[in-house]
């Protein structure tokens, strides 16, 4: 799984899978339940075309842990940098953008050439 995420990127190689865990925690560092709530990751191009939507997988819920995964059916896209963002949609329908983690800037989506395979 070959990838890497920054507080506002997330990087993969063309064709790879990326595991993307993450731990919800309140400012006490006690866990939040999210076991009814749904992750959501959204990747759009540079003219806001949705390229894909990742919903999830609540690991467990009652200490906060979830993860995205992606796949290669998602970094399939053209190699490139796409916008994105994940949010938490809580039961209650509250929606709380969690990346990019800086408010202050976008979040990118970088997709980086596969090297081909020619047979030799």
């Amino acid at each position: 799984m070959a990838g890497i995420m920054t507080t506002n990127s997330i990087l993969v190689r063309q064709g790879d899978s990326f595991d993307i865990v993450m731990q919800f925690k309140n400012k006490n560092g006690t866990p939040i339940d999210i076991s009814e709530s749904k992750i959501l990751l959204t990747v759009q191009d540079k003219d806001k075309i949705l390229k894909f939507k990742i919903i999830g997988e609540i690991i467990d819920g009652v200490n906060g842990k979830a993860r995205i995964k992606i796949l290669p059916k998602h970094s399939e896209q053209e190699a490139g940098i796409y916008a994105a963002n994940i949010e938490i949609i809580f039961k209650n329908g509250d929606v709380h953008t969690i990346f990019p983690q800086d408010l202050t800037s976008n979040a990118i989506f970088q997709i980086s050439a596969e090297v081909g395979d020619d047979g030799n």
